[in-house]
């Protein structure tokens, strides 16, 4: 008899997550973890790491784009693209230098 309470334990705690699931995307961000309302219930995105998304990535989540600007949240949307475009831009800006080192060692080099 006492495993039939340990079951509907289960069953409830399963019936809670499956809930959640449906209806919120938890989000992980830079500032913390986020629960955030679905606009649509469905499992796609029911947990989403965003810290190190890039434009490519939100293009590919954009009802989680939507949600996270209609639930007031869209820092985290801009704190991530920000984030990306400045890494971005610091390796362009690295290879760049890197070139006008290695042209510098070239005409250097040669004197």
């Amino acid at each position: 008899m006492s495993r039939i309470p340990a079951f509907l334990f289960g069953l409830v705690v399963g019936g809670a997550l499956v809930l959640v699931g449906l209806k919120y995307h938890v989000v992980r961000a830079n500032d913390g973890v986020h629960l955030v309302p679905k606009l649509t219930a469905q499992f796609s995105g029911a947990y989403v790491d965003v810290r190190q998304f890039g434009l490519t990535q939100w293009n590919d989540h954009r009802p989680l784009a939507a949600a996270l600007v209609q639930a007031g949240k869209g820092h985290i949307l801009q704190d991530s693209a920000g984030q990306s475009l400045h890494d971005s831009m610091h390796g362009v800006l690295d290879a760049l230098s890197g070139e006008a080192a290695a042209q510098a060692d070239q005409v250097f080099g040669r004197y």
